[in-house]
C-alpha cells in the first residue's frame, strides 16, 4: 500500500512539476469548496440557534423576524460567496482543462514535428545512399568493362602468338617429317611407323592449337560473323554433350566489341548448361528488332533460385556487368525445376549511309 501511495505521490509531483499553474489552480478551487462549506454551515448554525431561543421563550417572535431581516443580508452575501466560489472553482476547472489541452497539442505537435523530422534525415540518408550505389555501380561497370578489354587483349596476344610462333614450329616440325619419310622408307623401313606415328601426333597439336586460338579469340566472328559463329560454338557444345540444341539466329548489326560481348555470353551459359543443368534441349534465339538486338538462351534443366547464392551466380554476375559496359540489359529467369532463360538485349549498331 505505501508503494502505491508512493507511485501516486510521485506521479502528482512530476504533473504539477510539468505544469506550474496547477498547483495555484488547485489552491484556489480548494479555497473556493472551504469558503462556500464553511459559509453554509455558519449560517445553518445560525438559524437552528434561533429556532432553538423561540421554542425555549427565550427569544419572541418579533425578535426572530427582526434577526431574520437582519440576517436577510447575510444571506445574500452567503449566496453571493457561493456564486463566488462556484465561479471560481469553475474558472478554474476551465484553466485545468485548457492547460492540460494545451499540452496534448503540444505533445501531438512536438510527436509530429519530431517524426517529420526523423522522415526527412531519413530520405536524406536514402539519396545519399542511392547516389553512393549508383556512383559505385558505374565505377564497377567501369571497371569491368577495363578488365574485360585487358583480358581480350591478352587473348588476341596469345591467340597471335599461338598462331604465329607455336603454329610455324609445329608446320615446320611437320614438313620436315614430310621430308624424312622418303628416306627412312629406303633406308631404314622399321621406322616408318614411328615416324607416321610423329605425324599423326603434330596433326593432333595443330588441330589442338587451332582449338586454343579459337577458345581465346574465335577468328570466325570477324571472318563469318556473329550468327555463324555462335551456329558453330552451339553445335560443337551439341556434339560434345549430347544435348538438342534448337537454333534460330539472324544476322545483326552490333559494334564488334557488343558481338565479342554476346560470344562469351552463350559460352558462359553453355559451360554452366553442362556443368549444372542437367538439361537434354537448348534454345538459342538471336534477333533484331525496334533498334534492339536480343539474344535469347534457354534450356530445361534444372534451373536454380535466383534469390539464393549458387556457384555459377559470379558467372552470370560477370555476364550482367559486360553487358552493362556495352549500354545493354541481361536479365536471367529460374525457378528450381523449370530451367533457366537468360535475355540479353544491346542497342544495335548503327550503320551511315
Amino acid at each position: 500500500m505505501s508503494t502505491t501511495r508512493r507511485g501516486i505521490f510521485m506521479h502528482i509531483r512530476d504533473v504539477i512539476r510539468r505544469n506550474p499553474i496547477l498547483l495555484p489552480v488547485a489552491f484556489v478551487a480548494a479555497l473556493s469548496t472551504v469558503l462556500i462549506g464553511e459559509s453554509s454551515y455558519w449560517q445553518s448554525t445560525r438559524v437552528l440557534d434561533q429556532l432553538i431561543a423561540l421554542r425555549s421563550g427565550k427569544s419572541s417572535l418579533q425578535e426572530l423576524r427582526t434577526a431574520a431581516l437582519d440576517s436577510q443580508a447575510d444571506i445574500h452575501r452567503t449566496l453571493l460567496l457561493n456564486r463566488l466560489g462556484a465561479g471560481a472553482l469553475s474558472a478554474a476547472g476551465l484553466v485545468v482543462l485548457f492547460m492540460y489541452l494545451r499540452q496534448g497539442l503540444a505533445l501531438e505537435q512536438e510527436k509530429e514535428r519530431v517524426k517529420q523530422e526523423l522522415q526527412r534525415v531519413v530520405q536524406i540518408e536514402r539519396e545519399r545512399l542511392e547516389v553512393e550505389v549508383a556512383l559505385r555501380t558505374a565505377q564497377l561497370v567501369k571497371l569491368t568493362h577495363h578488365i574485360e578489354t585487358a583480358r581480350e587483349e591478352e587473348r588476341a596476344r596469345l591467340a597471335r602468338d599461338l598462331h604465329d610462333e607455336m603454329g610455324a614450329l609445329l608446320i615446320s616440325a611437320k614438313l620436315d617429317a614430310a621430308r624424312i619419310k622418303p628416306r627412312l622408307i629406303e633406308s631404314a623401313p622399321e621406322a616408318v611407323e614411328r615416324l607416321a606415328h610423329l605425324v599423326d601426333m603434330l596433326n593432333k597439336g595443330i588441330a589442338l592449337k587451332h582449338n586454343i586460338i579459337e577458345n581465346l579469340r574465335p577468328s570466325s566472328l570477324s571472318n563469318l560473323g556473329l550468327a555463324v559463329t555462335l551456329d558453330i560454338l552451339v553445335h560443337d557444345f551439341a556434339e560434345r554433350s549430347g544435348i538438342k540444341v534448337h537454333c534460330a539466329l539472324s544476322v545483326v548489326q552490333l559494334e564488334p566489341a557488343a558481338e565479342l560481348v554476346v560470344y562469351r555470353v552463350v559460352q558462359e551459359a553453355v559451360t554452366n548448361i553442362s556443368k549444372y543443368a542437367k538439361a537434354t534441349n537448348l534454345w538459342v534465339d538471336l534477333v533484331s528488332s525496334d533498334g534492339l538486338v536480343e539474344l535469347t538462351v534457354r534450356d530445361d534443366g534444372v534451373g536454380f533460385d535466383t534469390s539464393s547464392p549458387s556457384t555459377s551466380a559470379y558467372g552470370l554476375l560477370g555476364m550482367r556487368f559486360r553487358v552493362e559496359a556495352e549500354h545493354g540489359t541481361l536479365v536471367v529467369t529460374a525457378a528450381p525445376g523449370q530451367g533457366t532463360t537468360i535475355q540479353v538485349r544491346l542497342p544495335e549498331r548503327v550503320i551511315e549511309s
